[in-house]
């Protein structure tokens, strides 16, 4: 199966038409026509924006003719904020959750109990609660909280 074949394969795939899945790569609909038409061979930066947008698409498959079409292990197709869980990131046995919510100034033994934010921001959403405004940590005091949603829209919520 040649490269070309292997492109209307994740294209019906992925259940795109050559429009849009050049729109998706980030190429000219035109450079994919030739591909697809046979005039031209798809050069490496295009093979590169494939496997960069499609990153369940098995690369050795793909240039290789090895292997199948998906990766065997899950990579995500949209970029993630925060890292996967592996072992360079996992949280430490010796983590204790209860202790993390009262921080201490350095050199003292002052406590700041944190607020309880669910309870507080319950009440109001558009209006942040005064103790998160006003709670100091090491000296410093929140500037911005930015809160996500499950929807992929979010807030900013900056104190006044």
């Amino acid at each position: 199966m040649d490269t070309r074949e292997k492109i209307l394969k994740i294209m019906q795939a992925e259940e795109m038409n050559a429009l849009q899945f050049a729109s998706e790569i980030g190429i000219q609909s035109s450079t994919l026509s030739h591909i697809l038409n046979g005039r031209n061979k798809p050069s490496l930066e295009v093979i590169k924006k494939i496997l960069n947008r499609f990153r369940t698409i098995n690369a050795d498959w793909l240039i290789l003719d090895s292997g199948t079409i998906y990766r065997q292990e899950k990579h995500s197709q949209t970029p993630s904020l925060f890292p996967p869980d592996d072992e360079n990131t996992s949280i430490p046995k010796s983590y204790a959750p209860e202790k993390a919510l009262n921080f201490t100034k350095e050199n003292s033994s002052e406590k700041i109990d944190m607020p309880k934010i669910n309870d507080t921001f319950n009440k109001n959403p558009m209006k942040l609660p005064e103790e998160i405004v006003t709670t100091k940590v090491l000296d410093k005091s929140v500037c911005k909280i930015i809160v996500y949603y499950t929807d992929k829209t979010f807030q900013e919520f900056i104190p006044g």
